[in-house]
C-alpha cells in the first residue's frame, strides 16, 4: 500500500510539477531518473501526507497509476533521447571541426525534443487533472505553491547573482 502511495505521489509530482519546470531540466537528474526511477523514493518520504491531504479514493489511485504506466515508457524514451542530444551537442561544441550549421541543427533538435517532452508531460498532467475533483485540484495547487516557495527559500535566487561581463 505504501509503495502504491509512493508511486501515485511520484506520478503526480513528476507530471504536474514538471509542467512548471519544462524549460531545461537538469540533465544529470533526468539521466539518473531514467536509469533508476526508484531513486525517487528517498525524496518522497513526506509525500504520504500529500496523498492524505488530497484524499484520493482507491479508484482515483488506480486511474492515476494507469495514466502513469501509459505515459512512462514514452516519457523515458524521450528523456533518454534528449540526454543523448545534449551529450552530442557538448561533443560538437568541443570539436574543432564542428560548423555553426551543425551546432544550430543540434540545438534546434534539442529544443524540439524539449518541446515534445513538455507536451507529453502536459498531456499526462491533463489526464491526471481530469481524475481529480475541484477540491483536490485546488488543494494540490496550494501544496505545489507551498513547495515552490519552500524551494525558493532553500535555493539562492539566481537572478540576484551578478553575471560576469
Amino acid at each position: 500500500m505504501l509503495l502504491s502511495r509512493i508511486s501515485v505521489v511520484s506520478v503526480l509530482l513528476l507530471s504536474l510539477g514538471s509542467v512548471v519546470a519544462l524549460g531545461d531540466p537538469s540533465p544529470l537528474l533526468s539521466q539518473s531518473l531514467v536509469q533508476n526511477p526508484e531513486s525517487l523514493q528517498p525524496r518522497l518520504r513526506g509525500q504520504p501526507k500529500l496523498m492524505e491531504e488530497l484524499n484520493f479514493t482507491e479508484e482515483q489511485k488506480q486511474e492515476l497509476q494507469a495514466i502513469h504506466y501509459r505515459h512512462k515508457d514514452e516519457i523515458s524514451a524521450q528523456q533518454q533521447e534528449l540526454i543523448q542530444a545534449r551529450q552530442d551537442l557538448r561533443q560538437l561544441l568541443s570539436s574543432p571541426s564542428s560548423t555553426d550549421e551543425s551546432l544550430r541543427a543540434k540545438h534546434q533538435k534539442i529544443q524540439q525534443l524539449q518541446q515534445q517532452l513538455g507536451d507529453l508531460r502536459f498531456e499526462s498532467m491533463l489526464a491526471m487533472r481530469a481524475i481529480m475533483t475541484i477540491e483536490q485540484r485546488s488543494r494540490f495547487s496550494e501544496l505545489m505553491q507551498e513547495r515552490r516557495q519552500s524551494s525558493r527559500e532553500r535555493l539562492p535566487n539566481r537572478s540576484s547573482i551578478e553575471q560576469p561581463r
